[in-house]
């Protein structure tokens, strides 16, 4: 079991996740991965100066090492299950379709993240180049050419600036993901380490394509959850909404609408996009209930970021006779005491798959205040239940086999999107098509709202011209210096000749 780290391509760790009850319990092996995260893995100018996918190739390698040298722990290298939160989901995705690394993947358990959403993977090129531009400028470097910016990041800034540089994206939700490189100007054969200019191409084509195509493993198995309030964690990070205790009126809810509208400037319509946003996350029967707003705003960025993504990703998969198992987590772990609106955050399932509740306290931040006498005989029994139908997936590719403590999973079919709602061991069950209309506004009505236009980017999207090898700055002085040597000569026999006469 291959666990890639959340946290938006930004921040996280491979040791906030020990692995070693997992692994003791429930006879998996268990491995942790880092990788390059922020600018220093995603910075990407589109060209060969800055390619960008350098943390997706750092999970790319480890995951080579894995399959190549797993056998002698005791692994199989023909059943890698690969799982994680958030960027690690959309990691797991984007890796299980990747040409280099797609035969590698039997199985994928994706946590609150799809290789489809709009934070995934960056399609436009220009759209991650703005970002870079965007970057340097705070950090005060010339974005003249794309040459110029990497030199001054390599060369004249300091790798804590470089990692702590808190950075808003003109457009989409975080700053930083992988990008679609196949059309970009790469390095050339040899330029790193052995490498060939089509080693830098990660991605040829997205993963939508690559899914109606069929290009994944031929016996890959799927399984994916979302939580009820995924995105509480961007409510409880957001300063303006802090410094208002959190409280959401209809002027506000307004203003993050258009908020959301203006971070993606391709379209025609944005009164219309902005108009039919309003219209489906307005509680009618009382659209003035602060409390039920801030609720609605939570489902408007959670169907959008995580629950949309969610559901198309089945879809493409269960038309295509693809083994999906699904679950929505609507219950909390108590030991926190969050509050109701945010009782079951992004990621949820976290504490209960380390096997926290089993755990001495050594292993957690101290901030989190955790002791052993919080966890109550729910957390302990949701905690056997992830664990033992994650192991189960990754060893049989079906989460139970035989039920988990009463609890059992369906198969996923078309049109009916069969999904494990997790309330508590005692009273979860089975139910078909979360969301539907929610997912289906994003996927099909609002594109066509939308309209389409290309997008223009602050600060500039002018072609960057630079001075990317010795040997091209050499051809052109030299081809500068032998015209100038022509012009000079011809001038020079004319003044000869009208000497002359």
């Amino acid at each position: 079991m291959f666990y890639i780290h959340g946290g938006e391509f930004i921040h996280g760790a491979g040791n906030l996740f020990p692995g070693h009850i997992l692994a003791a319990f429930y006879n998996v092996i268990v491995v942790t991965i880092n990788y390059r995260l922020g600018a220093l893995g995603f910075l990407s100018t589109g060209d060969e100066n800055s390619p960008g996918n350098y943390g997706i190739l750092d999970q790319a390698m480890a995951l080579q090492w894995v399959y190549d040298n797993i056998h002698p722990f005791d692994g199989d290298r023909d059943s890698i299950t690969l799982f994680g939160p958030g960027a690690g989901a959309a990691s797991a995705g984007l890796l299980m379709v990747a040409p280099r690394t797609r035969h590698m993947v039997s199985k994928v358990i994706a946590q609150s993240g799809s290789p489809l959403a709009d934070w995934a993977l960056i399609i436009d090129k220009y759209r991650a180049q703005n970002t870079s531009r965007v970057y340097a400028e705070l950090l005060g470097c010339s974005i003249e050419s794309s040459w110029k910016l990497v030199q001054c990041l390599k060369d004249g800034r300091s790798f804590f600036d470089l990692g702590n540089s808190e950075l808003q994206p003109h457009i989409g939700m975080f700053p930083w993901a992988p990008v679609l490189d196949g059309n970009f100007t790469v390095p050339r054969d040899n330029w790193y380490d052995d490498w060939r200019a089509s080693d830098w191409h990660f991605f040829t084509e997205t993963p939508e394509m690559s899914i109606k195509a069929g290009k994944y493993r031929h016996n890959i198995a799927y399984m994916a959850g979302v939580t009820t309030q995924e995105s509480a964690f961007m409510i409880l990070n957001n300063e303006t909404l802090k410094r208002r205790q959190y409280k959401i009126d209809t002027e506000t809810f307004d203003e993050k609408i258009w908020e959301l509208v203006s971070k993606y400037n391709y379209t025609l319509n944005p009164y219309g996009v902005y108009e039919a946003i309003k219209y489906m996350y307005t509680y009618w029967p009382d659209p003035r209930n602060i409390t039920l707003i801030r609720d609605q705003y939570i489902n408007l960025l959670s169907d959008f970021n995580y629950v949309a993504p969610f559901d198309k990703m089945a879809k493409l998969l269960v038309d295509r006779q693809v083994p999906v198992y699904l679950y929505v987590l609507n219950t909390s772990i108590e030991a926190l005491d969050l509050p109701h609106w945010r009782r079951v955050p992004h990621d949820t399932e976290y504490l209960w798959l380390t096997g926290a509740p089993f755990m001495d306290i050594e292993f957690f931040p101290e901030k989190w205040q955790i002791n052993r006498e919080m966890w109550t005989d729910n957390d302990r029994n949701m905690s056997h239940f992830f664990m033992k139908a994650y192991s189960n997936f990754a060893t049989y590719g079906n989460p139970t086999p035989s039920q988990i403590r009463g609890l059992h999973f369906e198969m996923a079919k078309p049109g009916y999107l069969k999904y494990l709602n997790i309330n508590t061991t005692f009273n979860s069950s089975i139910l078909c098509n979360y969301r539907q209309t929610e997912s289906a506004f994003w996927y099909q009505y609002l594109p066509t709202v939308i309209g389409r236009l290309v997008p223009t980017y602050p600060p500039v999207t002018e072609y960057w011209w630079e001075p990317k090898q010795p040997l091209q700055i050499a051809f052109w002085s030299m081809s500068t210096a032998c015209l100038l040597l022509i012009v000079f000569s011809v001038v020079c026999c004319m003044l000869w000749r009208n000497a002359e006469r």
